[in-house]
Formats: C-alpha cells, structure tokens, sequence
C-alpha cells in the first residue's frame, strides 16, 4: 500500500538536515494550500487533513527540520537527499508553497483536542519500555545503534552486522559496537538524475550461504540510466560481489545489471544452495482493471518478477522459462507489484511479502514459474477517487495466503526457526511502514492460521533478519537497530 510519497513534504521522516535559503515569504491561503495538498500524494502518505498515514503528522509541534516557513518552504522545495523528492517532483511557484504552509499553520491551530491526540498517535513511539506479552513469548525491545537511512542488514556467521545505508555506506555492527568508518572502496550507486520518489544509491545486501569459505558479500546499487534501457525503465540496478577485508572491500565483480523501475522492493535473499533471488517492483499505481499485457505480465522483462540468479551471475538453466522464446532467463516467478520481502522456511519453500495498491497488501507462498496476478487481480484499488472493479480471481494466478485490508504496507517477512524463542519456531515475522507494526504470521499449508501484531507503533520497519543468536534483530526507517530478546533474559 505504499504510495508514491511526496518527499518534499515528508519532513518527519528525513534524516538529513539542510539549512533554509532566505526567501521572500509571502501571504498564503488556507483553501488553496488545502486543495493543493489533497490533490497531491502529500495527502496519501500523511493522511487527510495532515494528520498522519503512512508518514507522521505535519502539524508539528515536533519539527525535524524546523516549522518556520522558511524551513518549510525549504522542506517542500527542495527535500532531502538521498530519500525524497520535493512534492509533487515538480517545481511549484512560491505562491503556491506559501498557500501550503498557510493551510498547514492553519490546521495546526484549529485541531481539537481529539485531532491533537490522535495526530500525536500517528507519530512513531520507538521502543517500547518493559516486558511485551505477545501470544506465546514475552519480551523485551533492546536498541543497539542507529545508522543513516539504513535499507538492509545482512550477518556474518560470527555475529557481525553489515547493514547498507541508502546514501552509499556500507557500516559494520561488530562486538556489539558500530565501528565508526564505513567499509572503504564499497560499492555505491548514484543519485543523480533521479526522478522518483524514493532516491536510494545503496539497497540489498546478502552474505554467501558458505561465507566461511569463501566470503563473498553481495550488494545491490542503483544509478539512472544513461538513455533508454530496452524496456524504457528509468534506473539500472547492479548486483556486485565483493569481500570485506580490514574494513576494505575488495574483489569486487559486477556481476549483473538489470533495469528497473524504482529503487523500491529490490531485495536479495540467498537459499541454502547459492542462489540469489532478487524481487523486482513494476508499481502501476494507479489500477485500471486488467492488464493481461502490463510489465508484470511480460516474460520478457525483468520488473515485477522475482529472479533466480546463480552466485557468478550466471543463469541457472533450471529456471522456469530458460527455454521459453523472448523471455527474460533469470524469471523465476511473475505478476509481482511490490515483492519487498523475501525468505526461506524449513523446507526451503520461497515465501514473499508484497505492497497492493491502497489495500491488497499480500503474503504469498512463491513456487516455480508461478503468476501471482499484477495488475489483473488485486485485492486493493486505485489511489485516488476513481471507481474501478478490482478483479480478485482469475484462471492460472496464484491467490496470496494473507491479504491485508485495510494494508499496512508490508516491508520484509523473515521465517523464524531459532533457539531463543522456542514457541516462535515455525513462525513468519513481517514488517511494515504504515502501520509501523511487527506482525507474526504461522500457516498450515498454504492457509494463515494466525496473523498477531506483537508489536504496534515502533517505527517503519525496513528490514528483518535472525542472528546467529536466535533473536530477532529489525532495523527501522530512522536507523535503529533493534532486536527482540526473551523477557528472562538478563542484561
């Protein structure tokens, strides 16, 4: 359910500060600013009236980069690298960013109580303090560290971190410690010239099932493309390979490019025989019906699909449509819109989470050459206020195991099968940015028998993964990292 956002009002969730320019500020109008920002996606990711959605409330009194108009006018104009675009990603005239700041004022002053309080609701409230009861396990929330824009973690086998951060560093959590200096010579995409929402050079990163002998590190950049790819998409995504040696990478090989559409969605995951599976975004937001012949649906191109790629780069020719004229050989499953999280069980079955379009968000179990519907089936709807029937079923497209409504805008899914928390074995944990919640998911088959929010309201949750500990360690959008340890455990 995550909707393009507007960056420029996004000023919450930044995490880059950048001083104001002097302007000229001149006499807004509440109506016009209103009108404005409901027509714009400011309003589908911080709600109707600037209350708070998917990103917090815009009515203050906490202000990241200032409430001033100048620092707002600033905030809507230029954003704030490397995460957001200015609203709209489009110039607006000073008349109509003052009109947005006069509605915004105006809001703030007029709010009731009530509205106070819920606006304070929709802010994330971190960590939280003492013991949490969930269903089966009692535990406490311990922060580690906190890191810049962070989009993954990945561990080495000894307990060591390595997490990306989306401006182009690569950090080490060691011995409980970040290490101040990002590794050197790490591989970092680029920014520049990019038109979406989202601009993020670092995404995914993964370590080599058989790291210990071979230390291999894997880490997906992005860069825009340099004219037309073959498919008109706008970014090029590179997987490189590389080893992390005294803090230096090194041995670095591309070993595949591809293009894409977003840096959303793009996730790596490793199965317990080497191979690299890569999820693939083609958004489509705005869903018309239909859609037999949109991106997702087309063997031929590499968006809206999951991958399977050998660790050299290489096709696998077992890959389901090797074979097949035209189509892309790294396919291994299609119709995905937003496949942002990936994971293995027991067994070695692929599970996935991905974002619908305003509802629809889904937990699917994820098997060869399978079409899972994007855009012709969705349980979700168009953003904005036109009707259209969502068709929830068709011949030959997999059904997803959970479907959220309303969505909570799914982030990543992790099978759970450590020691720490016994009764969580066999369990999926899933993330979230709207809603902020950590749920846990068990299944029979491929029927969800439980679907528990054990935590609610922490902080947009990016990523999830098991150390070798057993617990369970997640990093938010705000550069926690935060794992979950037994309530008997001693500190």
């Amino acid at each position: 359910m995550r909707q393009m956002l507007a960056g420029g009002l996004a000023v919450l969730s930044s995490l880059y500060l950048i001083a104001a320019a002097p302007r000229p500020v001149v006499a807004g109008d509440p109506g016009r600013g209103e009108a404005l920002f409901a027509a714009s996606s400011c309003q589908g990711c911080h709600g109707k009236g600037a209350m708070g959605a998917t990103s917090p409330s815009l009515l203050g009194p906490d202000w990241r980069h200032g409430g001033d108009p100048v620092s707002l006018a600033r905030s809507i104009r230029e954003g704030f690298p490397p995460q957001m675009l200015p609203m709209g990603g489009h110039e607006l005239t000073n008349q109509q960013i003052d009109d947005i700041i006069a509605f915004l004022k105006s809001r703030a002053a007029s709010l009731t109580p009530e509205e106070r309080l819920r606006a304070a609701q929709n802010r994330p409230q971190g960590a939280p303090k003492g013991v949490v009861h969930s269903a089966v396990e009692n535990f406490r929330v311990e922060v580690l560290t906190n890191v810049s824009a962070p989009y993954a973690l990945a561990f080495l086998p000894g307990g060591s971190i390595l997490i990306s951060e989306t401006g182009g560093a690569v950090r080490q959590f060691v011995g409980g410690k970040l290490l101040p200096d990002p590794v050197i010579d790490a591989p970092k995409g680029d920014i520049a010239g990019m038109k979406q929402w989202f601009r993020r050079a670092n995404l995914s990163i993964a370590v080599h099932p058989d790291y210990a002998r071979n230390g291999w590190v894997y880490l997906l950049t992005a860069r825009t493309a340099t004219g037309a790819t073959p498919d008109g998409l706008p970014l090029i995504a590179t997987i490189h390979r590389g080893r992390i040696s005294k803090g230096r990478w090194v041995d670095e090989t591309r070993i595949l490019e591809f293009p894409a559409q977003t840096t959303d969605s793009l996730r790596m995951k490793f199965d317990a025989q080497g191979f690299l599976y890569v999820g693939t975004p083609f958004s489509n937001k705005d869903y018309a019906g239909g859609g037999e012949h949109e991106p997702a649906q087309d063997l031929s191109r590499p968006d809206g699909k999951i991958l399977r790629i050998r660790d050299d780069g290489s096709v696998p020719q077992d890959n389901p449509f090797v074979a097949a004229a035209g189509a892309y050989p790294y396919v291994w499953s299609y119709g995905h819109r937003e496949p942002s999280g990936l994971t293995f069980d027991r067994s070695g079955e692929l599970w996935n989470v991905e974002d619908g379009p305003r509802g629809g968000d889904e937990f699917n179990h994820v098997r060869k050459g399978r079409n899972y519907g994007w855009p012709v089936i969705t349980w979700g709807h168009r953003y904005d206020a036109v009707a259209v029937a969502s068709n929830t079923e068709h011949e030959g497209m997999e059904q997803p195991v959970v479907s959220w409504a309303p969505s909570p805008a799914v982030s990543d899914v992790e099978w759970y099968d450590g020691a720490a928390f016994p009764r969580w074995r066999g369990s999926f944990f899933v993330g979230s940015f709207k809603q902020r919640d950590l749920f846990r998911v068990t299944v029979e088959g491929d029927r969800a028998t439980l679907v528990e929010t054990v935590l609610h309201n922490v902080d947009r949750i990016r990523d999830i993964a098991t150390g070798p500990d057993g617990l369970v360690y997640f990093i938010t959008d705000s550069g926690d990292l935060m794992r979950l340890v037994p309530a008997a455990r001693r500190h």
